[in-house]
């Protein structure tokens, strides 16, 4: 008689075990459904912003038309030429020189066309150098949060390419 009361002790551990750990189990599923939940729902708002920054960017016609776009937003991490398509309204007209160069040649802003004796300059500005001549091209100029460029158009030097004109 004491080996069916065993088994009968034995089955009701079992079960009852079975049943708690059945119950951990869906506890567990569901905060690991409701985490998923929330971790889909936080990637999806972050991926929605767009975090930015405000560049001022300042564009001279040379015929006396100046234009400044201040505190452009653009996005994190844009160059000055992103920033430049921003102010312009998307109203660029570039050349794009594949790798290894990888960079926009800028010919004309919002229907300012270059020619044989006119071209488009951009300046980078700080409060102790002023304007200065960028030495490298916008693709390669980082537009962080409050920077200042300039673009020119005006004629130039066709032996030292050094234009006429400042902002």
């Amino acid at each position: 008689m004491t080996a069916p009361k065993t088994l009968y002790v034995v089955i009701v551990v079992l079960m009852a075990g079975m049943l708690i750990s059945s119950t951990f189990a869906a506890f567990y599923l569901y905060q690991y459904n409701q985490a998923e939940s929330n971790a889909n729902t936080y990637l999806s708002q972050l991926k929605s912003a767009q975090p930015t920054q405000g560049t001022s960017i300042l564009i001279d016609f040379g015929n006396g038309t100046l234009l400044w776009r201040n505190a452009t937003q653009v996005p994190t991490g844009a160059n000055a030429y992103v920033a430049t398509i921003v102010a312009a309204r998307g109203i660029v007209n570039a050349t794009y020189y594949p790798p290894p160069y990888a960079e926009h040649a800028v010919t004309g802003i919002d229907n300012v066309q270059g020619n044989q004796q006119e071209s488009w300059f951009i300046w980078t500005y700080n409060a102790t150098a002023r304007w200065q001549l960028a030495q490298v091209g916008a693709d390669e100029l980082a537009a962080s949060n409050g920077s200042i460029f300039a673009w020119t158009y005006c004629t130039y030097n066709s032996a030292t390419y050094v234009p006429s004109c400042t902002p």
